[in-house]
């Protein structure tokens, strides 16, 4: 399967891991145009919390993409969580 790699701000993917976010928002630009062409649905979207070797990051498969000109955003509708690294799920926090 065809994987994207970003970053993402910790809050969003504490909600990711804890399933409470379903879509991510990607702002319409012709960066994320060309990324989001290059691969075809469903794909992985590895989201990293940071840049360090131990930055917690998610793995999510992408089963929908959705544009949204009145928003000028892409909407990716997140499906399975394939991997957790670097993260507790009961505290909702980086694992050390």
């Amino acid at each position: 399967m065809e994987r994207i790699t970003t970053t993402i701000k910790r809050e969003w993917l504490r909600e990711i891991v804890a399933r409470r976010k379903k879509i991510e928002y990607r702002e319409l630009k012709p960066y994320w145009t060309h990324r989001l062409n290059a691969v075809s649905v469903p794909f992985e979207l590895r989201l990293i919390n940071g840049m360090a070797e131990n930055a917690p990051e998610v793995t999510v498969v992408v089963r929908h993409i959705r544009r949204n000109s009145r928003a000028h955003q892409y909407e990716l509708h997140l499906g399975k969580i394939v991997k957790v690294k670097h993260w507790n799920r009961r505290t909702e926090m980086p694992s050390l």
